[in-house]
């Protein structure tokens, strides 16, 4: 029984693109609510993407704060900060 529903479970895509286009030939008005969801869709992702991207290039600036500790260890006496951001 498994077995078959596994191999039935490939053609669902397919069976609901056949379903959707029957709808479309029927009420043709479905094709605008479609294409404008479709639409609606990009615009939400293109905007979540530019957050995304406008977060990581705002925490990858620099992530190390140097100390300076005093004159008798100058060059060398610094203590180094890593602040990791996640």
């Amino acid at each position: 029984m498994r077995e078959s529903m596994k191999g039935f479970s490939l053609y669902i895509p397919g069976i609901i693109f056949i379903i959707l286009g029957l709808l479309v030939v029927l009420f043709p008005m479905l094709l605008v609510g479609l294409f404008s969801a479709i639409l609606i869709l990009l615009g939400i992702a293109g905007i979540s993407l530019g957050h995304r991207l406008r977060r990581t290039q705002r925490h990858t600036g620099s992530t190390m704060d140097r100390e300076y500790v005093g004159p008798a260890t100058a060059g060398w006496g610094q203590r180094i900060f890593v602040h990791r951001r996640w």
